[in-house]
């Protein structure tokens, strides 16, 4: 009886590892059918990045017969992480890359060597690039928002506000970042240029972030201008983060009553504000991350698949959203948010 048990049980091993080296040896040779496609995000600190992330990763849901597998690292809006991040993607075996970058320029050698040696194909996302050279151009297409438009919404939101006050000289805040370049010159460019078509008399202060770009360092600046600025009408900034901090800043001195606030990008408690009816905030403006991510990931696949591509793909122009249209979003159902 113990040997024809312990016969039972030989083969009941046998039969085991059998099974799971075939189930192994099934799940790895799918890995390895599967194209690995890298992420390159700008940085996760902000909730509008992930967005562009979910983006992608939607585009494979919707193509399950492309068979792909993501790779997604954070650039961490720094230029040397930003290379190493490009660098770990191609050793990891990446294909083909979506990066959405820190710099303008510093990452275009990066991109020519990978692409060079290593066949690499790039799709830019959100961060036009700028080389000196036409052979620097690696990157199969630009797809990106309009960053003027974007300001340029924020600053219609302004306007629409400042012609209930009646006043000929508003004041008004802008928050740059100076990190990100022309991406920060180019909403502020915007926002000017509609203020100032309505109301060429207006002040409008321009402050740049020099600290971490996020709340915190936004709240700091903004404590500093409030010392000096008797009156301020509204509020806008390179993005939400800046745009919190300075109203953080002024709930903190009691002063959040005199002016108003529009946010830039999407965060999840500006917009709780606008359905709360939170008066300080007039606005949000949005450009969708989602459609960009799934755009860029779509771009990239056409150009592995031997597609010319253009050299830029148009995207929905950004959208205002008040407390008067935010309840028509669905903004709760944002997955990245």
């Amino acid at each position: 009886m113990k040997k024809t048990i312990a016969i039972i049980c030989a083969v009941v091993l046998v039969f085991s590892f059998t099974a799971n080296s075939l189930f192994a040896g099934g799940a790895s040779e799918e890995k390895d059918d599967q194209i690995l496609i890298g992420g390159s995000i700008f940085t996760l600190q902000y909730a509008w990045f992930l967005g562009a992330q979910i983006g992608m990763e939607n585009w494979a849901e919707d193509h399950p017969e492309a068979n792909v597998r993501f790779q997604f690292e954070d650039a961490m809006q720094d230029v040397q992480t930003n290379i190493q991040v490009l660098e770990n993607l191609a050793t990891a075996g990446a294909k083909g890359i979506v990066i959405f970058p820190v710099s303008s320029t510093a990452l275009i050698p990066t991109m020519v060597q990978l692409h060079n040696n290593q066949d690499i194909k790039f799709v830019v996302g959100d961060y036009a690039q700028e080389p000196e050279r036409e052979e620097d151009i690696v990157w199969e297409t630009f797809v990106g928002h309009d960053m003027v438009a974007l300001g340029e919404v924020s600053g219609e939101i302004a306007v629409d506000y400042l012609d209930t006050l009646g006043k000929d000289d508003p004041t008004l805040l802008f928050i740059t970042v100076p990190t990100s370049g022309e991406v920060s010159a180019a909403r502020l460019k915007g926002f000017q240029r509609v203020v100032l078509e309505s109301y060429p008399n207006a002040r409008i202060i321009v402050e740049g972030d020099t600290g971490g770009g996020d709340r915190n360092s936004a709240q700091s600046l903004m404590e500093n201008v409030l010392q000096r600025e008797a009156v301020i009408d509204v509020v806008a900034g390179h993005n939400d983060a800046e745009v919190l901090g300075a109203y953080n800043a002024a709930v903190g001195a009691d002063r959040d009553a005199e002016m108003k606030f529009i946010g830039i990008a999407g965060d999840k408690e500006v917009l709780r504000y606008l359905a709360d009816g939170n008066e300080s905030w007039l606005g949000e403006v949005l450009q969708d991350p989602v459609v960009l991510g799934y755009t860029a990931m779509e771009a990239l696949w056409a150009s592995m698949n031997g597609e010319d591509l253009p050299d830029s793909y148009e995207l929905p122009k950004p959208e205002a959203i008040t407390k008067e249209n935010i309840a028509s979003t669905g903004w709760e159902n944002w997955k990245w948010l």
